[in-house]
């Protein structure tokens, strides 16, 4: 993919778009979870009280800085 290419493909439809992308997940171990989207890899992580090791941030602290953004 070219510097310009977006890694979402935006097909018109009738009701207005879809949006569409590829993201590759492995689950590590004990809560660890890892994403691969584009370039990007994007690790998560619970906290001890849900079985994690609090190494990263947990799913919903990305999901809570996405709206943020």
């Amino acid at each position: 993919m070219s510097n310009n290419e977006s890694p979402f493909q935006v097909t018109p439809v009738e009701a207005g778009f879809q949006v569409s992308f590829e993201v590759r997940t492995v689950k590590s171990q004990r809560q660890t979870k890892k994403a691969q989207f584009d370039k990007f890899e994007i690790i998560c992580d619970e906290g001890q009280n849900m079985g994690g090791d609090n190494s990263a941030p947990p799913p919903l602290a990305y999901f809570a800085s996405s709206v943020a953004f």
